[in-house]
């Protein structure tokens, strides 16, 4: 794995150029003019004698460019292979060896994907924002855009006099021009990659500052939301404080400035010193968000500022280490959430995300958590839930295994010895193992890192009068299921070396499984083994016949995350046809008195799966029956609605049984309570609780009208917060009248619907089985339009969501996205045509237990 994060393959830059410092100034004014004029300055160290330079740049028009040393300045022909995004200076002789200055000038114009220096829009008020990775740094400016190459920026903006300008550094100075625009000038940052540079203008309202320690912390929003940062700021201050308790290193940017930005591609992203966020994650109304949405704005306020250190202080020298990068801030904020709110229960939030992987994983067109990359669409393709989540998942079971104080002295040595350099994970490697005295650390790392998939490990007990054995043999688990398994000599080479922890009757078990079968011996009075304690591996467990059985009957000796666990690996390993869908129905039926809000929730998507297996809408009746049956009378002595001064546990409790019985079963009294009170929450944010208020807007969409459509749409537009406002744009997915459907149609190439909300609504409009027909016939007659709207790396993420159509349209899905295809999305194709195939394997198998409940 070294070697390969060492390799440069051939599409990188030469070293034989090395910059040092680019001072960029840019003028821009998004209220006036799309148009953008700027001129870099990039010191270079040039190591051999060379006939031109080579850098990249995209979609930009450079005007001029010239080379200028202590005592000349030379011009230099302009040339360019814009399918390679490269730029090509030639001087009429060659270049020795020495230091020079590369002056370039250039004009761009504000993008409208999400991507480079981009319009945005919100109300009336128009900004320009950056988002330049992994690779679109070179769309606003002539660079060396390799994160390798770490250069100080000094950045000065030319605006209107009445714009706001925020970038990586602190403001050194402002000067005012003849022309009524001003020119902020910044001070020199510390040594960045590209793809970590900031730039917004427009009319940003900043908030009074907080410190954390020296750091100031403010917030930058549209106006509008000055009633929605103390949230943010809160979290943020208490994060970046232990953060740097656990680096042991101050942060190293000077000042925090968190940026809510109206239109933006991902969650958020952790440019140094300016940190940008979606505003659904960093404006929170703690009176009306529900407690998922001020968990996940924590986790991905705190996932972004353990980047300060890890990612942009010591950065990865090329895209194949980005899991590292992505893995480990994953890891830590939940950890430090964790920390500071105890009662949020993060590490159950963190196996939802884990049990994606897991499922992703499963798939033969998977791929190794280390990845080589030649290409940024390569890159870009990483972005996922196998770089993220996965990568998180064996981060987590390594700091376990070492220790926690040990692992972090190995992560301290790590960052302190790279920072404001480049590392590969072999460095981060060396750092654990000299902590933990461990040398062959890296041999149990590389079965998790460089092989794709992971293990099922199989769960006996076999009993004699004296003794229990626990027996487990490990093999791969494969969406495919036992009976098409790889051939013996492609699966002899999968073993993975399992740092493995069960619970066995009310102790835990430890060993590391490095064989393909092992034993133990257990106390003979052992009442039951899970073979998976705090759900804390990445496998899944298959327990025996009996061995269930005794699980079954203990089930509140399960821990939470245990409990979400078997719910969770039951409908995998019944979905792949390990085990069968009657005894999967029969377990989950044992969770009708479950009082983990989080429990419940494991159990909606399979259910969905379990009905978009019904041949038709009509015959998955006896399912949501069977959800009715098992959580109606709960929902009932509880009551459907709210008391005063209840546990937020028992309003997240309430709000899940509601779902379940009303959204997936159908019921008709949980419908009719539904539609008495989506006036309320349409009417006062406040009148309804919060987290009981989204499940009513959901159900009550999908029986809803066209006033009620309206209604929604409106909302969608004019609530105060941007969590209200996500809730009824995405509901507006929900409704199921065909005028309805049609409607939401015409809507998608209007900014009605932002473009980063545009892939996310058609995904839950395809999950929705009355429009999944109409919505695919509009994606295929309107895929130009649409795809101009959606950057690669959402288009790909829509390519993913049509596997929520019924098999019967796979012949047609795979035909049309060979014919258009995306160059961040052929692993997406591969996987797509896999899980069409599994889902009609399964819709087989499922009509027998489904025919007899």
């Amino acid at each position: 794995m070294a070697k390969g994060s060492a390799t440069r393959p051939s599409t990188r830059l030469s070293n034989d150029v090395r910059p040092s410092e680019v001072r960029l100034q840019l003028t821009v004014d998004p209220a006036v003019s799309e148009a953008f004029l700027g001129q870099v300055e990039i010191d270079l160290e040039v190591r051999k004698s060379i006939n031109e330079i080579v850098l990249h740049a995209a979609d930009l028009e450079i005007r001029e460019a010239q080379l200028v040393t202590s005592s000349s300045s030379i011009p230099l022909r302009i040339s360019h292979k814009p399918r390679q995004e490269r730029l090509y200076l030639r001087a009429k002789s060659a270049l020795r060896k020495g230091q020079y200055t590369l002056r370039i000038s250039f004009q761009g114009s504000l993008r409208s994907d999400l991507r480079g220096l981009y319009a945005a829009n919100s109300s009336e008020h128009r900004f320009a924002f950056s988002q330049l990775e992994a690779a679109d740094a070179r769309r606003m400016f002539p660079c060396f855009d390799e994160p390798s190459f770490k250069v100080r920026f000094v950045i000065s903006i030319t605006t209107g006099s009445d714009q706001s300008v925020v970038s990586n550094a602190r403001i050194d100075r402002i000067e005012a021009n003849s022309d009524g625009t001003k020119t902020v000038h910044f001070t020199p940052t510390p040594k960045l990659s590209t793809y970590l540079v900031a730039i917004a203008v427009g009319p940003l309202v900043a908030s009074d500052a907080v410190h954390a320690g020296k750091t100031p912390i403010t917030v930058h929003h549209a106006p509008g939301s000055e009633h929605l940062t103390a949230f943010g700021l809160r979290t943020a201050r208490e994060c970046l404080l232990a953060l740097e308790t656990y680096f042991g290193v101050p942060y190293p940017y000077g000042k925090l400035d968190l940026l809510a930005v109206p239109d933006f591609e991902i969650g958020a992203m952790e440019n140094a010193g300016a940190v940008f966020f979606r505003e659904t994650l960093l404006l929170v109304d703690e009176e009306t968000a529900t407690l998922p949405e001020k968990k996940r704005a924590a986790e991905v306020i705190c996932h972004e500022l353990a980047h300060m250190w890890f990612g942009n202080l010591v950065t990865m020298a090329w895209w194949d280490d980005l899991w590292l990068n992505e893995a480990f801030a994953t890891w830590m904020a939940f950890a430090i959430v964790d920390g500071l709110h105890p009662e949020w229960h993060m590490w159950n939030d963190f196996s939802h995300g884990k049990n994606a992987a897991l499922d992703l994983d499963a798939l033969r067109h998977t791929h190794p958590i280390y990845t080589p990359v030649r290409t940024p669409a390569e890159a870009t393709e990483n972005f996922d839930l196998i770089t993220y989540e996965k990568g998180a998942a064996v981060v987590r079971m390594l700091e376990h295994y070492l220790g926690r104080e040990t692992f972090r002295m190995g992560v301290q040595t790590y960052i302190r010895k790279h920072r404001e350099s480049n590392a590969v994970a072999a460095d981060l490697w060396r750092a654990l193992q000299e902590a933990a005295n461990q040398p062959a650390l890296g041999r149990m790392v590389r079965s998790w890192i460089t092989q794709p998939g992971f293990p099922l490990v199989r769960f006996k007990v076999i009993k004699s009068a004296t003794q229990q054995i626990l027996t487990m043999s490990q093999e791969q688990f494969l969406a495919s299921g036992p009976s098409t398994r790889t051939p013996a000599k492609d699966s002899a080479a999968k073993r993975w070396l399992i740092p493995w922890v069960g619970k066995c009757g009310g102790h835990t078990e430890r060993l590391l499984l490095t064989k393909r079968r092992s034993k133990l011996s257990l106390p003979v009075n052992t009442e039951f083994i899970y073979g998976n304690a705090g759900d804390g591996g990445f496998f899944r467990p298959l327990h025996g016949d009996e061995e269930l059985v005794a699980i079954t009957n203990h089930l509140k000796q399960l821990n939470s995350a245990e409990r979400l666990g078997l719910i969770s690996h039951g409908f995998a390993l019944a979905y792949a046809g390990y085990t069968n869908l009657e005894s999967y129905l029969n377990l989950i039926q044992r969770f009708g008195d479950e009082e983990d809000p989080d429990v419940l929730v494991a159990l909606s998507l399979p259910l969905e799966r379990i009905l978009s297996a019904c041949p038709s809408p009509n015959s998955g009746d006896a399912l949501r029956a069977l959800c009715v049956k098992t959580w109606r009378k709960p929902l009932d002595r509880m009551g459907l609605r709210e008391v005063p001064r209840e546990e937020v546990s028992t309003h997240l409790l309430r709000a899940t049984r509601y779902d379940l019985v009303g959204r997936v079963g159908r019921d008709a009294v949980v419908i009719t309570d539904a539609g008495q009170r989506i006036s309320a929450v349409l009417g006062d944010a406040r009148s309804v609780e919060a987290n009981l208020a989204a499940p009513i807007t959901v159900i009550a969409a999908q029986h809803g009208g066209d006033d009620l459509f309206e209604r929604y749409l409106q909302a969608s537009q004019r609530e105060d917060t941007p969590q209200r406002r996500r809730l009824f744009r995405l509901s507006l997915a929900d409704f199921e009248g065909k005028g309805q459907i049609k409607r939401l149609h015409k809507l998608y190439e209007t900014p009605v619907i932002p473009t980063q909300d545009m892939a996310l609504v058609l995904a839950r409009q395809l999950q929705n089985r009355a429009a999944q027909a109409a919505t695919w016939t509009f994606i295929k007659r309107r895929w130009p339009a649409l795809r101009k709207r959606l950057t690669p790396m959402l288009a790909a993420r829509l390519i993913s969501a049509t596997s929520a159509l019924d098999s019967s349209f796979a012949p047609d899905v795979l035909a049309f996205f060979k014919q258009h295809p995306i160059p961040t999305a052929k692993r997406a194709l591969q996987q797509l045509q896999e899980r069409f195939r599994y889902a009609a394997a399964f819709k087989r198998s499922a009509r027998k237990a489904l025919q007899e409940l």
